[in-house]
């Protein structure tokens, strides 16, 4: 009877261990898991033959994304929803993602390149972080561009002053290759009712892709 219960209680230890242990397994592996507002790309997609033009007046080209990690986002100046509200998300979030990866930087990337001077884009990325970088170029340039970013964007009634530009709300992600490595998707906005970005899913994921890249 004796030895009965030393083999109940030496069992029930093991499944004990056996069942922290994974417990610990699932918890590490939740906490690695990426979550569904972020597409990683099975194989990052190379970039070539990018022609930008900074805010400065200076070729913007792929050299500029390597040996980054490059948020880029496409929108214009004169946007009244989508781009302020992001690009404040992203200066808020700015430096939790330079302790992450000094590495980090954001690109704002201009699909207007009409009204949106070097001195317009140089002066309204500065009202939201100084560190952030602004391009662009002409449509025959930008469109190839930011087609090979994984984003689009369309201009209506451009004859008129006060048109609008379609663009999309992602945030995509180009890693220190300079290749396109994931695309941080938006959700709509309870309260807004416009797509963004989630910042603190955003710096989740950041975080998870940027420990599994081998140094």
């Amino acid at each position: 009877m004796a030895n009965t219960n030393k083999l109940i209680w030496l069992l029930a230890l093991t499944l004990l261990v056996a069942g922290t242990l994974s417990g610990i397994a699932w918890y590490n592996n939740r906490a690695n898991t990426l979550t569904e507002a972020v597409v990683v790309y099975p194989e990052p997609r190379p970039l070539s033959n990018i022609a930008l033009t900074d805010a400065d007046g200076q070729p913007f080209t792929e050299t500029q994304l390597q040996d980054h990690w490059s948020l880029v986002f496409v929108g214009y100046t004169f946007c009244p929803d989508i781009c302020p509200t992001t690009l404040s998300d992203l200066s808020r979030i700015y430096p939790e993602l330079m302790q992450l990866s000094d590495k980090a930087q954001v690109v704002f990337v201009s699909a207007d390149p009409e009204r949106d001077t070097p001195e317009r884009l140089k002066a309204y990325t500065a009202h939201f972080n100084s560190a952030f970088i602004a391009a662009t170029a002409e449509h025959d340039k930008l469109m190839p561009a930011v087609q090979q970013l994984g984003l689009i964007y369309g201009v209506h009634e451009r004859g008129e002053q006060d048109y609008l530009v379609d663009h999309s709300a992602s945030v995509s992600l180009v890693n220190p290759n300079g290749e396109l490595h994931a695309s941080f998707r938006p959700v709509f906005d309870e309260g807004s009712g416009i797509p963004l970005v989630d910042g603190q899913l955003l710096l989740q994921d950041f975080e998870r892709i940027v420990k599994r890249w081998p140094d």
